[in-house]
């Protein structure tokens, strides 16, 4: 299959997807894409476990194209352009977000990017140890902390496009937003520098401890995609072309792919950077007139390249088994993720309430716990993971299982949390007015 049946199939999927969901399931774009992708995946994945088709072909086109690299990237001297459907997915994402707006949360949202990632991971690998312990199954930390870095991340696709939707109070879908863009490339980074500690063959690392390479890339990520975003917009500040802004636009993001991962430094991280400075200029934050033509050139990117990441995820199912077993574990990690993401919001939170330096509410917490929707970026993390690291117990590659419970779990969290955000939120909202109501009653 050459370049332009790709590109075809993508395109007609996507606009197949976004007719049956505006026609029959009317949900928001990305949701409904997403979902959309995922039963097709499901599908292909019964079909594989049944034997209904000839995956050899299959097989050998996913090999060929090493979609692992064009995903997440990684470290090696020769990744120019790893990372790029990830890189420009978010580019995408940041570019239509308000950076005012995040600018006022910057502290909640550093927390739950870095620490919280942590967290989470630190929490879910803690949990699970514990489970197995008890079942008697075999097991490797390092293993299990790789997979809760892979689940930290929540989705910014899934989780924006929902909180638009519904009456969440702004400060909520602030620190939501710009958690959900930060803790993608965060999270990229974290889990190529734990495949690098558990399998060094797999990377070619240029720092000696894992842990300054970790800060190293993130920082210098920052650093680029400031200076690249800032370019651009002293740029796009002189003109009022709409097709040179979106041209102006591509190339930073490509140019991205190019340097990032020579330095290397991380290019998710780097675009997310660059789409929040670009996305501060004057032309394109007006959303109108050769503004707006831009932001919808790249909302049809980010539709675009939603569709294809679920194609993607759809081939690599077909080289894959499924285990009844794995499904029962993944079914047991999503309440674990729950606790973990509230553990993460609830003590930074505690920390200023207790100070007074917040007036969130502890429903608020609980809300944006319930929005930690997971989606693409954990499955192409896991379509990522070497075949050399081994489950503990048996030859199978653990990337086999991590990939199926990956996406058990963003099916499930996406059915379950994202369709119910709403109806969640609501009840946040009647319970504020409530108290407000309350304590105007009490002064009067």
């Amino acid at each position: 299959m050459n370049a332009y049946a790709i590109v075809t199939i993508v395109v007609t999927f996507t606009a197949l997807s976004g007719w049956l969901n505006a026609r029959f399931l009317k949900l928001p774009g990305g949701i409904g894409v997403m979902l959309l992708g995922l039963f097709v995946s499901g599908g292909l994945m019964l079909a594989n476990l049944f034997d209904w088709l000839d995956d050899s072909h299959a097989i050998e086109l996913v090999k060929s194209l090493h979609f692992d690299k064009l995903l997440i990237g990684g470290q090696k001297s020769d990744s120019i352009g790893e990372g790029m459907i990830l890189g420009l997915l978010l580019f995408a994402t940041a570019l239509r977000i308000e950076p005012s707006a995040m600018a006022r949360r910057f502290g909640v949202i550093t927390w739950l990017s870095t620490m919280g990632v942590i967290l989470t991971a630190l929490i879910t690998a803690m949990v699970l140890a514990a489970l197995m312990t008890l079942t008697g199954t075999p097991y490797i930390f390092g293993h299990l902390l790789l997979f809760g870095a892979i689940l930290a991340p929540t989705d910014a696709v899934a989780v924006i496009s929902m909180l638009k939707r519904t009456s969440a109070p702004a400060r909520v879908r602030e620190i939501i937003a710009g958690e959900s863009l930060f803790n993608d490339g965060i999270s990229i980074v974290l889990v190529l520098f734990l495949i690098a500690f558990l399998d060094p063959g797999q990377t070619n690392l240029p720092y000696e401890n894992w842990w300054l390479g970790f800060i190293a890339e993130t920082g210098g990520a920052i650093l680029l995609g400031f200076i690249m975003g800032l370019v651009a917009r002293l740029l796009i500040k002189t003109i009022r072309q709409g097709s040179v802004i979106v041209l102006i636009s591509i190339s930073t993001i490509l140019l991205i792919g190019l340097i990032a991962p020579s330095i290397p430094v991380s290019t998710p991280v780097c675009a997310v950077v660059a789409g929040l400075v670009l996305g501060r200029s004057s032309v394109l934050s007006q959303g109108k007139g050769d503004g707006g033509l831009v932001i919808g050139f790249w909302g049809l990117v980010e539709s675009s390249l939603t569709a294809m990441l679920f194609l993607v995820i759809g081939l690599e199912l077909l080289t894959i088994t499924f285990e009844f077993e794995t499904l029962l574990w993944s079914l047991a990690v999503i309440p674990i993720l729950l606790i973990a993401r509230f553990i993460a919001l609830f003590l930074p939170w505690m920390v200023a309430w207790l100070t007074g330096r917040t007036s969130m509410t502890f429903d608020e917490v609980g809300l944006m716990t319930w929005c930690g929707l997971r989606g693409g970026v954990s499955i192409a993390m896991a379509i990522a993971l070497p075949v050399t690291i081994l489950t503990k117990g048996s030859e199978e590659p653990f990337r086999t299982s991590v990939l199926v419970a990956t996406i058990v779990i963003v099916i499930s969290t996406i059915l379950f949390q994202g369709l119910t955000i709403e109806r969640v939120a609501r009840i946040v909202q009647r319970r504020s007015d409530r108290r407000a109501a309350a304590s105007a009653n009490t002064e009067t």
